[in-house]
């Protein structure tokens, strides 16, 4: 099999993790490849990549799940699955621990193969890809926001407090979770939005995916992140909705796996 590695690298520790892994994977028989930037990093020289991503048959993702979000937007331009090998502390949405990657095949073989749902943010004539969740947010620890939200273009509710979280079912157990906001199962076609400290007891709305969510603040001074990445400031009108693209994920846990797991 074609693997294309995605590796969080930052750290001596990080780098030596993802040389092991690397080393590992092809003891067992996979062709492994990495981005000629991400080869030059773990070699500490010049590198180049043996094949694409496009040409893998698997987008693999080191680290833990803030490494998962990044290896996903290539997974999704490439239309390629991904599974995730956790080096990194909770590791929710990877499918294998490193201390496990001698059984690769034999959890491969095992692992749930789910499509999960995707969120297009447009804004500023760009459209983003998210797995995990928008995030509308203070600019400063003294501010606040004040966003009204809309479906259909009709009123929906108020936000005035830290901010706003839209996630995808997937997303649901990131920090919509942390915020007070309920648990969905990946395959329900749901958006969650979860208020953060709201002023007022505004509550976390579970809405069909079927709904354009839009959102205006009235100082046009919140910050916008789509999984964890700043996209700019909310001057303007945003909208976010289900995408048509999805995302083929590899997981060993199911609904009642993941409640176990979030709560312990």
């Amino acid at each position: 099999m074609k693997l294309f590695l995605c590796p969080n690298g930052f750290t001596d520790e990080q780098t030596a993790q993802a040389i092991s892994c690397l080393a590992a994977l092809k003891k067992i028989g996979h062709e492994c490849a990495l981005s000629v930037e991400d080869g030059a990093r773990l070699t500490g020289g010049n590198a180049r990549a043996e094949f694409s991503a496009s040409e893998s048959d698997l987008i693999v993702s080191l680290g833990g799940d803030g490494s998962v979000l990044r290896a996903a937007q290539l997974a999704i331009e490439c239309g390629k699955p991904l599974i995730g090998i956790n080096s990194g502390r909770l590791g929710y949405l990877c499918a294998i621990h490193r201390d496990e990657i001698a059984q690769f095949n034999d959890i491969l073989s095992q692992c749930i193969c789910s499509q999960r749902t995707l969120l297009e943010l447009k804004y500023d004539a760009q459209v983003h890809y998210l797995l995990n969740d928008v995030v509308i947010a203070k600019p400063n620890f003294g501010e606040t926001v004040d966003l009204s939200v809309y479906i259909e273009n009709s009123d929906l509710i108020k936000v005035r407090g830290d901010g706003l979280i839209i996630a995808t079912p997937t997303g649901s157990t990131a920090y919509s979770l942390s915020a007070g906001g309920p648990i969905i199962d990946p395959e329900s076609p749901s958006i969650v939005l979860t208020p953060v400290c709201s002023h007022k007891s505004t509550h976390p709305v579970v809405l069909s995916d079927k709904y354009v969510v839009s959102v205006e603040e009235r100082n046009k001074r919140a910050h916008i992140y789509a999984d964890g990445n700043y996209i700019g400031v909310l001057n303007s009108k945003l909208s976010v909705c289900k995408s048509r693209k999805t995302l083929t994920l590899y997981s060993r846990r199911n609904i009642v796996e993941n409640i176990k797991k979030s709560e312990g």
